[in-house]
């Protein structure tokens, strides 16, 4: 492989490297910026557009504009900055390169840049090298994990804990981007003196874009008798998915069919169908599941016709960075097929995530029959479940012992306990990276004064101008966590504080009663902005004068900011 080549290879393999790396990660989110950001343009801005940009800010922020030295010189290193991002995206080679790798590509670029003339040419190159690279890596395509089941149980009324099963399975999966995926998972289970073997092998294949087939096929010794199913999955719309399937017991004639259909209503939720048909049994269920910031609400309604109506809620919630809690409770009704309803479950259940590849979890389950009590360890590679079922007459007593007191002491530890220990690590952590960035941030933020500075008249007249057709004024512009307030017992409040005042700067950036920032760039690198939480999520609230009417808007850091609307005015 030669030189030009292995430039173009380093690209790709530093861009995987940073998908891993968290620390690395917020370290470029503080050094490196953000050309489009700079500019005030969008991902796809023309020549001309570009251009415009440059101009503005060049009359701006040009050093030989600069009287005094002291900003003639700090002028200087934002002018050049202002110019690298303007002939990176004006070089259409630059800039395919620069949206891809970002920064660090340009390093690399030269060599590259030089060799092709043409864009066309450059995207073949850089296509052609990274097949090489995931050729070289198609040994990454294959992966196995394995897991265990160590199941106890104690018999209330004989006081007896005894062993009840293990089982012991690991799964190998094979993925090309030619022959399809295939998977095949073997497994043990012993029961009491019994043990036998199972099998699982499925393969699926791309038919076209966006429609696979499958097939796959189960054993289980101790059935003796495997399972064969054929289907095939499909997009059937933008925003539907379905799978069709059929299933064989060893013949060669249908024995079960079944189907799948996925709808996503709003980006926040889906609708599940899921229907078998079976000789004399048929059975379907909806689910409909809403997913706002984490937070999961589902519920499942099922009808067949031998069980009759069944449903359950479930709610899924985080309650910190790297544990979440959740809770389910489930019923049944014999409508319409027979008289009968009653209560079929509740369980809670709480996960941590320890490591990147390694959590725990630990849930409780109670059904009219018993108690279940399940211990997870999971590791990306391997993991370890032991149920302990608790069979017992339900009564208030077993009801208190098992579930109530169980779940009142997990919860105390973790009030009293647990949660002031991963407070006060949280809390040394965000001390430790506020120490290790406060002299960048400090630099930030004298950078930031000046750009305000060096704008302040032009913004000044902008105002006046603006109120003479009662056009578009700022009258305030936050930029950071509006919902926390300073901590003035932080030693590093000033270098990082809850909010920064932006009004100064986006009044810089208004022009003709209209102000545009463009999604998907970082505000922070807007010039006379800096980033008061690294690594944090941000928003911008902007209060403002249209047509003498007052407005407000807040949205996120990379949501598009454009004003003046209707539906911003503040009834």
């Amino acid at each position: 492989m030669n030189k030009i080549d292995k430039d173009i290879l380093k690209m790709f393999e530093t861009k995987e490297n940073d998908q891993f790396d968290d620390q690395e990660k917020d370290e470029k989110k503080m050094n490196e910026v953000d050309f489009y950001s700079i500019l005030n343009i969008s991902r796809n801005a023309t020549d001309d557009e570009i251009k415009v940009a440059y101009k503005k800010l060049a009359f701006t922020y040009h050093p030989d504009k600069q009287n005094n030295e002291e900003l003639k010189k700090e002028t200087q290193d934002i002018f050049t900055l202002i110019t690298l991002a303007k002939d990176t995206l004006s070089d259409p080679k630059l800039r395919v390169i620069y949206d891809q790798f970002g920064l660090e590509g340009i390093e690399h670029s030269k060599s590259i840049v030089n060799k092709y003339k043409e864009v066309d040419k450059l995207l073949q190159a850089l296509d052609r090298i990274q097949k090489e690279n995931e050729e070289d890596k198609l040994i990454e395509s294959f992966s196995a994990t394995g897991s265990q089941s160590i199941s106890l149980a104690y018999h209330h009324e004989y006081r007896h804990l005894f062993f009840k099963t293990l089982k012991s399975e690991a799964q190998f999966d094979i993925k090309t981007q030619k022959y399809g995926s295939f998977e095949f998972v073997p497994s043990i289970t012993r029961k009491k003196s019994l043990a036998w073997f199972g099998l699982e092998a499925s393969y699926l294949y791309p038919i076209t874009q966006g429609t696979e087939l499958f097939l796959s096929n189960s054993y289980q010794e101790a059935n003796e008798g495997s399972i064969q199913t054929i289907g095939i999955k499909s997009l059937l719309s933008t925003n539907t998915y379905g799978s069709i399937h059929c299933a064989f017991f060893d013949s060669f004639q249908p024995s079960r069919l079944g189907c799948l259909v996925t709808r996503q209503l709003s980006p926040t939720i889906a609708a599940i169908f899921r229907g078998t048909l079976q000789k004399e049994f048929w059975q379907g269920s909806i689910t409909l599941k809403r997913i706002v910031q984490k937070r999961l609400f589902e519920i499942t309604l099922e009808c067949s016709n031998l069980g009759g109506l069944s449903g359950s809620l479930t709610r899924d919630i985080p309650i910190s960075k790297k544990s979440r809690i959740s809770f389910s409770l489930g019923g049944y009704s014999g409508f319409p097929f027979y008289v009968g309803h009653g209560f079929t479950g509740a369980a809670i259940s709480f996960k941590r995530k320890v490591t990147k590849v390694f959590d725990i979890d630990l849930s409780m389950h109670f059904s009219p029959s018993r108690y279940l009590y399940v211990i997870g360890l999971h590791h990306r590679y391997q993991s370890l479940e032991i149920p302990i079922p608790i069979y017992a007459d339900i009564s208030l007593t077993t009801s208190l012992v098992f579930f109530t007191l169980p779940a009142v002491t997990l919860s105390l530890i973790k009030l009293l306990v647990v949660k002031p220990l991963m407070k006060k690590k949280e809390q040394r952590k965000i001390l430790e990276k506020k120490e290790k960035y406060a002299e960048q941030s400090r630099k930030a933020k004298r950078k930031a004064e000046m750009d305000i500075k060096l704008v302040q008249q032009l913004v000044e007249n902008k105002v006046l101008k603006e109120k003479t057709k009662n056009g578009l004024i700022i009258q305030e512009a936050i930029y950071g966590k509006l919902d926390e307030k300073i901590d003035h017992l932080d030693p590093f409040s000033v270098e990082f504080p809850p909010t920064i005042d932006v009004t100064i700067p986006l009044q810089y950036l208004v022009e003709d009663s209209k102000l545009v920032l463009h999604s998907n760039n970082k505000k922070s690198d807007l010039l006379g902005f800096w980033d008061p939480r690294i690594s944090e999520e941000k928003q911008l609230k902007v209060t403002y004068f249209f047509q003498n009417r007052l407005h407000r808007i807040t949205v996120n850091d990379i949501d598009q900011l454009l004003i003046p609307l209707k539906s911003h005015l503040v009834q």
